[in-house]
C-alpha cells in the first residue's frame, strides 16, 4: 500500500497539470507523459497494433491536448485524454486500413458491436444517432458493475477478450457469453425505441 502512494505522488495531481496547460507552460506535455505515457500507449496499441504508429498517437495527442486546453477545463483529465487518444488512434487505423486492410482488434470489436448498432440512415442521420446514443447510455447505466467493465474494456478501448478474462480472473468463456448477451439485450433494446438493427 505504501509502494503505491509513493508511486502515485511521484506524480502532479491532474488539476496541476490542468493548470499548467491553462498557463501555456510546455512543462503540462512532460507530466502528461510522465503520468499516463503507458495508459495512452495502450490505448493506441489496441487499435493501431504497430510501436511507431502508437508513438505518432501519443505526439498528436499531446497536441490534440495542448489545442484543447484552454478553453477547455477537463473535470476527468484521464477520461478527457483517453477520448483524445482513441479518436487519433482510429484516425490512424482508418488510414493505416485503407491502404493495407490489415486486421486489428478494433475492426474485430467494431465488427461485433456493429451488428447490433448497424441501421438504415434516415434523412434525419443526427437525430438517429442521438436516439442510439441515449439508448447505449441508459443500457450501459443499467449494466452490473462487472458488465460494464467489460463492455467498456472490449468496445471503446479494444481489450482483447482473452485480457478482459484475466483482468477479471475468469475464464475467455465467460467473457465471450457476457458480451454475446449484451450485444443482444442492446438490439432488443434498440428495436424496443424504433431504431432498426
Amino acid at each position: 500500500m505504501a509502494q503505491t502512494d509513493k508511486r502515485e505522488s511521484a506524480y502532479m495531481a491532474d488539476k496541476d497539470i490542468v493548470e499548467l496547460y491553462w498557463q501555456r507552460d510546455e512543462k503540462a506535455i512532460d507530466e502528461t507523459d510522465k503520468k499516463y505515457r503507458r495508459y495512452l500507449y495502450k490505448i493506441a496499441y489496441n487499435i493501431v497494433h504497430n510501436d511507431p504508429d502508437c508513438d505518432e498517437c501519443l505526439n498528436d495527442t499531446y497536441l490534440g491536448t495542448w489545442n484543447a486546453i484552454p478553453p477547455a477545463r477537463p473535470n476527468v483529465f484521464q477520461a478527457f485524454l483517453s477520448k483524445i487518444m482513441r479518436n487519433v488512434a482510429v484516425d490512424k487505423a482508418r488510414e493505416t486500413h485503407a491502404a493495407k486492410r490489415v486486421p486489428s482488434e478494433l475492426i474485430v470489436s467494431l465488427d461485433e458491436i456493429g451488428e447490433a448498432l448497424s441501421y438504415d440512415m434516415s434523412p434525419d442521420e443526427e437525430h438517429t444517432i442521438a436516439a442510439v446514443a441515449d439508448v447505449l447510455n441508459a443500457f450501459l447505466r443499467g449494466l452490473g458493475e462487472r458488465d460494464q467493465l467489460i463492455f467498456v474494456c472490449r468496445y471503446y478501448y479494444c481489450d482483447k477478450v482473452s485480457e478482459i478474462a484475466e483482468m477479471l480472473g475468469v475464464s475467455e468463456r465467460t467473457v465471450f457469453r457476457a458480451l454475446t448477451s449484451m450485444r443482444d439485450d442492446l438490439k432488443n433494446k434498440l428495436l424496443k425505441e424504433g431504431i432498426e438493427v
